[in-house]
C-alpha cells in the first residue's frame, strides 16, 4: 500500500478527533463536568482562548489536573506524529528510489540476458568452426597429389605460414605425407629431412631409412624408397637451409640431385653446387656413394661409419657431411657440415625449373 502525505494528516486529524471525543466520554461521566469554550478564571489562570478552541472547563482542581495532564499527552502524541510523518515522508522517498534502482537493474538485466543469448550463439558458430578446423588440420589434405608443385599455395598458407603436410600420392609407393614447402626460394619445395630440435632418434637401422621417421612438423626423415621414386626420371633440384652452432645461416644448393633404387643401395646422385658457407660443399664428395646404417654397411670404408657416428647416410669416409647425426653430440658424431656443428639443418627438392 502507498503512504502519502494526505493519507497520513487524516490519522494525525483523526487521532486528535479521538483525543476530544475521549475528553468528553470522561467529562460526561463526572457531575458538574460540562464542555464549552475555555475562559479565564480561577481554574485555569493562564489558558490561552486563541490555544484550544474547545476544551473542557472542569468543577474541581482534581478536573483540572487530569486536564493539564491530558493535555500534555497530546502535545507529546502531535510531536510523535510530527516525527512519524516526516519519516513516512523519508520512507516513502527511499521506496522511491529503490523502486526506480530497481527497474533500471531490471532493464540492464534483461538487457545482459539478450546480450548472453547472442554471445552464447556466436560462442556456439565459433565452436563449430573451430572443431571444422582442429579436423581439418589433424588430417592431411586428402586431396592426392603427384608433388608439391601440385599444391596452391592459398591452401597451404591457410594452415601455416610457410608450409604443411599434404598427401602425395608417389608411384611404387602410395599415399605418403610430405611436408610442402610454399614459400621459399619460389616454393614446391618436398622436405625430406629436417633437424631442430632433436627429438627423434637418427640412429636407426637400414628398414626404417627405406620408409622414414620422425614428425613431419618437426625432426623427420622421408624416406629413401620416397625419394628415388620422386627423383628417378632427373631433372630435380636440392636445397639444403642450415645454421650453425654459432647461429650463421647457410645455404647450400645443388641443381642435379637423384637418387638410385633400391637394389643398388640408393646411390647418389649429386652437383651443381652454389651456396654461402665458409666451410665451402660439403656435400658434393658423397656423389657416387651408397647409402648406409649401422646394420648396413655400404661405405666402403674398413669400418662402419654410420655405426661410428650414430646415423644413416651416404658415406665415403667418415669426416664429411653428416646432417642425419646425433643432434645432442658436439663432437664427430653430431650433426655436421664438414667440420661446424649445426643446430638446425633441413634438405628439399624440387623440379627444376
Amino acid at each position: 500500500m502507498r503512504i502519502t502525505n494526505g493519507i497520513i494528516a487524516s490519522c494525525i486529524l483523526g487521532m486528535i478527533s479521538a483525543a476530544d471525543q475521549h475528553e468528553e466520554m470522561r467529562c460526561k461521566a463526572r457531575p458538574g463536568c460540562h464542555l464549552a469554550k475555555c475562559e479565564p478564571g480561577p481554574l485555569s489562570p493562564s489558558l490561552n482562548v486563541n490555544e484550544y478552541p474547545v476544551t473542557c472547563v472542569r468543577t474541581s482542581a482534581q478536573d483540572w489536573e487530569e486536564y493539564k495532564e491530558l493535555k500534555s499527552e497530546m502535545r507529546i502524541m502531535r510531536t510523535d506524529l510530527t516525527s512519524y510523518a516526516s519519516r513516512i515522508s523519508s520512507l516513502e522517498n527511499e521506496n522511491k528510489k529503490t523502486t526506480a534502482e530497481m527497474e533500471a537493474l531490471k532493464t540492464k538485466l534483461l538487457k545482459s540476458e539478450q546480450s548472453n543469448k547472442a554471445l552464447l550463439k556466436e560462442l556456439n558458430a565459433l565452436g563449430i568452426k573451430t572443431n571444422d578446423l582442429e579436423s581439418h588440420l589433424a588430417e592431411p589434405n586428402t586431396a592426392l597429389l603427384r608433388s608439391c608443385e601440385d599444391v596452391q599455395l592459398e591452401s597451404a598458407l591457410a594452415r601455416n605460414d610457410s608450409g604443411c603436410v599434404f598427401k602425395l600420392d608417389i608411384p611404387e609407393v602410395g599415399i605418403t605425407n610430405v611436408f610442402c614447402d610454399v614459400t621459399d626460394d619460389g616454393g614446391n619445395w618436398t622436405v625430406f629431412q629436417r633437424r631442430m630440435n632433436g627429438d627423434v632418434n637418427f640412429s636407426r637401422g637400414w628398414d626404417d631409412y627405406v620408409k622414414g621417421f620422425g614428425d613431419l612438423q618437426g625432426d623427420h626423415w622421408l624416406g629413401l624408397e620416397a625419394l628415388h621414386q620422386m627423383t628417378k626420371t632427373g631433372n630435380m633440384e636440392m636445397k639444403i637451409k642450415m645454421i650453425t652452432k654459432n647461429g650463421v645461416y647457410w645455404v647450400a644448393k645443388y641443381s642435379n640431385f637423384r637418387i638410385g633404387p633400391g637394389s643398388n643401395k640408393y646411390r647418389l646422385h649429386v652437383s651443381g653446387y652454389s651456396g654461402n658457407s665458409t666451410s665451402g660443399d660439403g656435400f658434393s664428395s658423397h656423389d657416387n656413394h651408397q647409402f648406409s646404417t649401422k646394420d648396413a654397411d655400404h661405405d666402403g670404408s674398413p669400418g662402419n661409419c654410420a655405426s661410428l657416428l650414430e646415423a644413416g647416410w651416404w658415406y665415403h669416409i667418415c669426416y664429411h657431411s653428416n646432417l642425419n647425426g646425433n643432434f645432442h653430440k658436439t663432437d664427430d658424431k653430431g650433426v655436421r657440415w664438414g667440420q661446424d656443428l649445426l643446430q638446425f639443418s633441413e634438405m628439399k627438392l624440387r623440379k627444376r625449373s
